[in-house]
């Protein structure tokens, strides 16, 4: 290690003991204070690897981390960024508790969740085993631009043939990454519960990257996501080695696995998360794990040990129960809307919309959740909350989704969702975004201990 990266290590190390002595947030703070010293010392740290996974893509990166982290690490160690801290500083963060004085890491193995605009920087100077790549999708148009620009992130990320590819086949745009790419697996689904609902959803991938054409779709999950062929140059969805099938209302689910010059199989697994999108983050990580050499009669034993991250429909106990969601791009919050559909019955739904820089300057993207299938499947809400510094943008959202202004309130702080109350044996719902979420996780955390 040369001298500047030391004094770094040094400073970190600081930084990370006086956090957890007070108690005091800030996962990516010692990584930061680190970067801003020696650039260096993160690719130091990362060359001693044994091994290193990457997890990217739109939404999915933090969930599908965690379950992978539970599929592998029954009998290994693996360091992980599991607090979703996805910036090379709270990389570094995840990986420095693990580096000793002598500049050796106790653990070689590490699972990172990595920022889409984030990959290309990290991957000029170093090559992970393998990249799993969630979706890609419309995010955050100040910060990602157009989802093109993720994909050329993406793409500029995975040349690399010697880096294992594992990829969303039911997704056109994250797909399109193997096109011609040698180690490249695909997941996806092979049958799910149908949707009788026509929606509104907004499809990124809806034209064919190779001639233009529109894509046509013989069965659709979400979004972009499903069946596809170009009826023009006549591309279509790659055959996914690892598929799944979903069945309404079961927690179990079944995958088949179908790799060249190995004999099929096939295995049931509980999944630990309800909601179709989640269904995909759990083909993702079993899929890796597989490739990792994970025997899938241990995947059982490894999920039990799951623990959701913060904010992914996570249940707080108490007089009334409260499940905080994160919401942070148009499909993300209608996946998580629709998982909410048909369950809640007299629960007030809240929302806290902000629009500082982690979540995004630009909130055009409240327009497009498709708002109102929920609105449409959902009648039961007993109360509709706003707040955030954009609360009022989406109190204006939902009355033109169909809901009576009567119905509205808009609340003065986040915190005041704390205090909304629901009917006898109900629950009260918190959909937020990124700079909301671990205030009120912590907030909701004391009021329970």
């Amino acid at each position: 290690m040369d001298v500047r990266s030391w004094i770094a290590f040094v400073v970190a190390s600081v930084t990370a003991f006086v956090l957890r002595v007070t108690k005091r947030a800030g996962t990516s703070l010692p990584g930061y204070l680190a970067t801003r010293i020696s650039p260096n010392l993160l690719f130091y740290v990362l060359a001693k690897l044994d091994r290193c996974v990457i997890v990217t893509g739109t939404n999915g990166k933090t969930t599908t981390n965690a379950l992978l982290k539970s599929l592998v690490a029954q009998d290994e160690a693996w360091i992980s960024n599991a607090m979703g801290a996805n910036l090379l500083q709270g990389i570094l963060s995840a990986l420095l508790p693990e580096l000793t004085w002598r500049g050796q890491l106790r653990v070689k193995r590490a699972i990172l969740e990595v920022d889409e605009a984030t990959l290309p920087r990290l991957t000029q100077r170093f090559q992970p085993d393998m990249i799993i790549v969630t979706n890609v999708m419309r995010d955050q148009l100040d910060r990602y631009g157009e989802v093109d620009a993720t994909l050329g992130y993406l793409y500029e990320s995975t040349r690399d043939e010697t880096v294992l590819l594992v990829l969303n086949a039911d997704d056109p745009l994250a797909a399109s990454l193997g096109k011609g790419r040698l180690n490249t697996f695909y997941f996806g689904l092979s049958d799910w519960p149908e949707d009788d609902l026509l929606r509104q959803e907004v499809r990124d991938g809806a034209f064919c990257l190779q001639c233009g054409g529109e894509l046509l779709y013989t069965r659709t999950v979400f979004g972009q996501m499903g069946h596809y062929h170009c009826p023009i140059c006549l591309a279509q969805r790659p055959f996914p080695q690892f598929s799944m099938r979903v069945r309404e209302r079961q927690e179990e689910v079944e995958i088949h696995e179908e790799i060249r010059l190995q004999s099929p199989i096939a295995y049931r697994v509980t999944s630990p998360l309800l909601g179709i999108y989640n269904a995909y983050n759990l083909l993702a990580a079993c899929s890796a794990a597989r490739l990792l050499g994970v025997n899938p009669a241990r995947f059982e034993a490894g999920l039990a040990q799951f623990t959701a991250p913060i904010g992914r429909m996570q249940t707080f106990p108490g007089n009334p129960p409260r499940i905080l969601a994160l919401i942070k791009n148009p499909t993300g919050a209608t996946m998580v809307l629709r998982s909410l559909e048909g369950t809640l019955n007299g629960d007030p739904l809240c929302f806290v919309i902000n629009d500082a820089d982690a979540d995004g300057r630009d909130v055009s993207w409240l327009w497009d959740i498709d708002m109102e299938s929920f609105v449409l499947r959902s009648p039961h809400v007993s109360g509709w909350y706003c707040a955030g510094t954009r609360g009022a943008d989406m109190a204006l959202r939902l009355k033109y989704a169909g809901i009576n202004p009567a119905q509205i309130q808009l609340l003065e702080n986040a915190a005041d969702t704390l205090k909304v109350n629901a009917e006898e044996g109900g629950s009260v719902y918190i959909l937020c975004t990124y700079t909301a979420l671990h205030p009120l996780a912590n907030r909701l955390e004391a009021m329970h201990t």
